[in-house]
C-alpha cells in the first residue's frame, strides 16, 4: 500500500510527541526556548558591575532623593532578563523596602496612572518598567506627571540605549539628570557559561553536544551580545539535526555560519559614510516605526538619492542590511542579528 505524505507527516508528529528530536544530540528538549527563560534565577549570568551599582543607588531611590534609576543598553544585551531577575530579588524583600514592587508595561501603564490619580493606589510603589521608550512615546505627559507630583512612586526604567541618548536633549532630562546604568557586553567566558547552564540540566548523558571550539566560534559571532549567542546556538542545533549530526564541532559550526551568509566583518573597515548610513537607519526606524527608504537616507544625511542608493548597496553586499518591498516601496533595515552590535558600537563611539 502506498504511504501518503499526510500519513508520513502524522506519524512523524506522533513520534515527535513521544520522543524529542533533540535526543539525537543528547538533549531532552531544545534548551534555548524560550529565549528569555522562565527559570530567571538559574540562567542569570554575571552582571556583577550592574548589580553593584544598583545596590549603591537603591537606598537613595527608596528614600526619595532620586525619582528614577535608568538601565540602558543596546538591543539583545540582556535588559529584559536583568529586569526580571531584579524584580524577583526585590519582590522577596518587599516588606523591608516598605514599597510594593510591581512591573509595568505599555499595555497596563495607563490603568496604573488612572488608579494613582483617583487614589486607589496609596502605598509607596517601586515600579519597574521594560521598554520605557514605548511608554515615553505614548504617555510622556502622564509619566512626567507621576514623577513630578507623586513622591511615593519610584521608578527603575529599562531604556533602549539609542532612544535614551535622544532623551538627553529633552527638558525632562536637564531638570532631573537621572542616573543611568549602562549594560555592557558579556565576555566570551560568560557567553559560554550562559549556553552551558541552559544545556547541562537537559543532557541525557554526560557529553555536551557542543564542543569547545564550536562554542568559541559562536562567541566570536555573537560579539558579547547575549541574545545573539542564544539565537545562533539555537539555530545551530537545528542545523545539526537537519544534517543528522550527533555532535556539534568546529567543522559543522563553520558550515552553519556559511549558510547564514554573514561575513565576519570588522566595524573598523566601514567608511565614515557607511557609519552615517547605519546611524540614519537607526534614527529613521525609531522615529517612523518602519524601515528607511533611499529618500529618507538622503534627506537625513543631506546627500543625493543616487549617493544614498550606492551606500545602501555597499552595506547590503556586506550583509549588514536587508530590504523589504512594502506598498511598492523599498525599505531598508539593519539585520536584526547585528543591530545590537551596531547600536553598541555607535554608542561607544559617541554617535548615539
Amino acid at each position: 500500500m502506498e504511504i501518503k505524505i499526510s500519513d508520513t507527516f502524522r506519524a512523524r508528529l506522533l513520534h515527535g510527541l513521544k520522543e524529542s528530536e533533540f535526543k539525537e544530540l543528547g538533549l531532552l528538549r531544545n534548551p534555548f526556548i524560550p529565549f528569555i527563560p522562565q527559570e530567571i534565577m538559574e540562567t542569570f549570568v554575571n552582571r556583577e558591575e550592574e548589580k553593584k551599582l544598583i545596590i549603591r543607588y537603591l537606598p537613595e531611590l527608596i528614600q526619595g532623593f532620586m525619582p528614577l534609576l535608568v538601565l540602558s543598553g543596546s538591543k539583545g544585551i540582556g535588559k529584559t532578563h536583568f529586569l526580571n531577575y531584579f524584580y524577583k530579588q526585590l519582590k522577596d524583600i518587599e516588606k523591608e523596602l516598605g514599597h510594593e514592587v510591581r512591573v509595568l508595561e505599555n499595555d497596563n501603564f495607563k490603568d496604573f496612572f488612572s488608579k494613582v490619580l483617583i487614589g486607589e493606589i496609596t502605598k509607596p510603589q517601586l515600579v519597574l518598567i521594560d521598554d520605557t521608550e514605548k511608554i515615553w512615546e505614548k504617555y510622556k505627559q502622564e509619566f512626567v506627571q507621576l514623577i513630578d507630583s507623586n513622591h511615593n512612586i519610584k521608578f527603575i526604567c529599562v531604556w533602549n540605549q539609542s532612544k535614551w541618548a535622544q532623551i538627553k536633549n529633552d527638558s525632562f532630562y536637564s531638570s532631573l539628570k537621572p542616573v543611568c546604568i549602562k549594560m555592557e557586553k558579556l565576555t566570551k567566558e560568560h557567553l559560554i557559561k550562559m549556553v552551558l547552564i541552559r544545556i547541562t540540566p537537559l543532557l541525557t548523558g554526560s557529553k555536551n553536544p557542543f564542543d569547545e571550539e564550536s562554542l568559541n566560534v559562536l562567541t566570536n559571532l555573537a560579539d558579547g551580545v547575549p541574545y545573539s549567542m542564544v539565537y545562533f546556538s539555537e539555530k545551530l542545533l537545528h542545523y545539526a539535526l537537519d544534517k543528522n549530526k550527533k555532535e556539534i564541532n568546529k567543522e559543522i559550526t563553520m558550515e552553519f555560519i556559511e549558510t547564514l551568509k554573514l561575513k565576519q566583518f570588522s566595524f573598523a573597515s566601514l567608511t565614515r559614510s557607511q557609519w552615517r548610513v547605519l546611524k540614519s537607519l537607526i534614527t529613521i526606524t525609531h522615529s517612523k516605526k518602519r524601515g528607511a527608504t533611499s529618500s529618507d537616507i538622503a534627506d537625513e544625511m543631506g546627500i543625493t538619492r543616487p549617493a544614498a542608493i550606492v551606500h545602501l548597496r555597499e552595506l547590503k553586499v556586506q550583509n549588514m542590511i536587508e530590504e523589504n518591498i512594502e506598498d511598492k516601496k523599498k525599505y531598508y533595515y539593519i539585520k536584526p542579528v547585528i543591530l545590537g552590535q551596531v547600536e553598541l558600537y555607535l554608542s561607544e563611539e559617541g554617535e548615539i
